[in-house]
């Protein structure tokens, strides 16, 4: 029961980390993972970019992203026949990514279906949610071509405004977040569940290899979830640790073994921290 507890404990460390301690978009984690073709792509080196992305297709079938660099390097090839039904294939996985849609309307501008490429620009205006100039300023190229009217000039003007706004953003520099922001005090909260329950483990007096499981694991997933501030979630968790030992210490089972447990527990607490951090900054 203890063991399956353990484990259960830390498929919760683990859930936490996959869905919610990064927060990227899934666009992003997978231009991250694609940044080799991307690489070689911003080269010009399209044939290499080819190849990248046919075996990232062949082991990812469903990747949006990897539709959309295709459709990319087709276009730069002139087949726009072939870009379009990337491009398409891509949305059709995931549309709301909004680089999809400014491929998708650039291809249809250079086709000269006009009507079509507004329609794409003004949905990447949408799910970029205006805070990225190019839809702006293709969506402004195309209304002047459709009607020549202010909408387009109004576009353009937004798009001037967007990317000084951008240009003035990245030469200030950001401002340090607090050390105790709203991540760290749920981290904290989490270290000090691990402590209890590495507590709990010793407390029933079963052996020390469960208790020292629950430390490496627990230790470990604090360094991952905050590489730069673990050491200080580990104090925290060995803190519960032992300030709960102190205050139960009359009600475990096998005095000499808890205390064995207890303080083994700490090293590796800390320990599992470090390894965690390392782990997290290296991967």
């Amino acid at each position: 029961m203890l063991e399956l507890l353990t484990a259960l404990s830390f498929i919760g460390y683990l859930v936490y980390l996959r869905y919610y301690a990064d927060q990227r978009t899934d666009a992003q984690k997978e231009a991250d993972r694609l940044r080799e073709g991307i690489a070689l792509y911003d080269q010009g080196r399209l044939v290499e970019a080819e190849e990248y992305f046919n075996r990232e297709l062949t082991a990812h079938p469903k990747s949006s992203m990897v539709y959309l660099y295709r459709s990319r390097i087709e276009r730069a090839r002139g087949n726009l026949i072939g870009a379009r039904a990337d491009v398409e294939q891509g949305k059709s996985y995931d549309s709301s990514i909004a680089e999809l849609h400014l491929e998708s309307g650039q291809i249809h501008y250079e086709q000269g279906d006009y009507p079509a490429a507004f329609r794409d620009f003004d949905k990447a205006v949408f799910t970029s949610f205006g805070q990225e100039a190019e839809p702006y300023r293709w969506r402004g190229l195309v209304r002047q071509r459709l009607h020549g009217d202010e909408l387009g000039r109004q576009d353009l003007s937004r798009a001037e405004e967007v990317a000084a706004q951008r240009v003035a953003a990245l030469a200030q520099p950001a401002p340090a977040p607090p050390f105790f922001d709203r991540k760290f005090l749920l981290n904290a909260i989490l270290a000090g569940l691990g402590g209890a329950l590495v507590l709990l483990v010793a407390r029933q007096g079963y052996g020390i290899h469960v208790p020292y499981l629950a430390a490496v694991l627990s230790g470990m997933s604090l360094g991952w979830l905050q590489p730069r501030k673990g050491w200080l979630l580990a104090l925290v968790q060995v803190a519960v640790l032992l300030a709960g030992y102190a205050l139960y210490m009359d009600q475990f089972v096998r005095k000499d073994l808890a205390a064995f447990s207890v303080f083994g527990s700490v090293g590796l607490i800390l320990l599992g921290g470090l390894l965690g951090g390392v782990l997290k900054r290296n991967l």
